[in-house]
């Protein structure tokens, strides 16, 4: 019982020259000498070639073809190879296409297969007289015929990534394209919109750190640099002492996990103050009416530190983001750092746990 295969609705690759199935089709004409080999690709919309020697123009520019008496479809349709000593006098295919502009007589085609395991494509070689084609010949045009079909399904695996990325540049493309539309339209409302999101990506990133320098790298990456800023600072007491631990987060380099200062709990710096008293704690604004002082990263003009509440363990933290241009405070913004201090805290009470979980290990493997 023959097999019958639906087409598909694209061809696999585009009606144009592809390289590497113009080198199979030369080979074919090289090995078979015949004067033209074709790989087509047949889908419902028509026929396409993407690997062609010695077809005549228009065709090997144009590098596609309707389906009418395509010789190839009959292939495609079966997943058997057909073999024709002279087209001309089959009575389906003597009065198609490519008898009379292709100026096919002798054909033999063998399927070519995709990763699914359906005959999409047809390695062609074709002869313009009469051809009685042997047992060598036909197995040579399915050893190549093998060859193309794994090249067929690397390049239409190739062509389905630059699509699936193409689309999700479109899709970017027309997110920003809305973005713009809505903040022409609703310019708080989008402000709002991406501090919104700016939190909520902050939050999922955060979900999956685990150690002090995957929480700075976050910290870098989805907090200081889309609020602008040029530095931020963590600080963190663990347990009842007095002793405030510094890191330092700056553009242009991996976050360090050594740390740059020690503060006291009791020190007047912005950090400390807005540990110790659990609350926003702004440097340097027109409302403040105060220069930045000595501690805080170079060149800050506008700073804001952020207590960060711990849950589960007992320490006390902050985070201090900060400018180095005059940068309004507004209520929104003020909002948003809380909000951001909050999912920070969460990251490092598990950050810390964890250490702690490490080291009472350690101590019990040790005794």
């Amino acid at each position: 019982m023959t097999t019958t295969y639906e087409l598909p609705t694209w061809a696999a690759l585009p009606a144009r020259a592809d390289e590497g199935f113009d080198r199979l089709a030369r080979t074919v004409a090289e090995r078979l000498r015949v004067p033209r080999a074709l790989v087509v690709l047949v889908s419902k919309g028509g026929q396409v070639f993407p690997g062609a020697h010695g077809v005549p123009e228009p065709w090997a520019s144009r590098r596609s073809m309707p389906l009418s008496n395509s010789m190839s479809q009959r292939v495609a349709a079966t997943g058997s190879p057909l073999v024709l000593r002279d087209a001309r006098v089959d009575p389906e295919l003597g009065d198609g296409a490519a008898v009379r502009e292709l100026g096919v007589v002798a054909y033999a085609g063998m399927p070519m297969w995709d990763v699914l395991g359906r005959p999409t494509g047809v390695l062609c070689a074709v002869d313009t007289a009469p051809r009685d084609w042997t047992g060598p010949d036909l197995a040579v045009l399915r050893g190549l015929a093998e060859e193309g079909s794994r090249q067929l399904q690397v390049r239409a695996v190739e062509l389905a990534e630059s699509e699936a990325r193409a689309t999700a540049v479109r899709d970017a493309a027309a997110a920003r394209v809305a973005a713009a539309a809505a903040r022409h339209a609703f310019v708080e409302a989008e402000a709002e919109a991406d501090r919104t999101r700016l939190v909520a990506r902050l939050g999922e990133a955060l979900l999956t750190v685990d150690t002090l320098a995957e929480l700075l790298r976050c910290v870098d990456r989805d907090l200081r640099s889309p609020l602008g800023a040029t530095a931020a600072l963590l600080g963190i007491a663990e347990g009842n002492r007095a002793d405030v631990r510094v890191w330092a987060v700056t553009p242009g380099g991996l976050p360090s996990p050594e740390q740059v200062a020690v503060h006291r709990l009791t020190d007047p710096h912005p950090l400390t103050v807005a540990m110790r008293e659990r609350r926003l704690v702004p440097v340097g604004t027109p409302e403040e009416g105060a220069s930045p002082g000595a501690g805080l990263p170079a060149r800050t003009e506008t700073a804001l530190a952020v207590p960060l509440l711990l849950g589960q363990h007992t320490s006390e933290a902050g985070l201090l983001v900060a400018w180095a241009q005059r940068r309004e405070l507004d209520p929104a913004l003020l909002a948003v750092a809380g909000d951001l201090g909050r999912h920070v805290g969460h990251a490092l009470d598990r950050v810390l746990l964890r250490q702690q979980r490490l080291r009472l290990t350690q101590l019990r493997n040790s005794a």
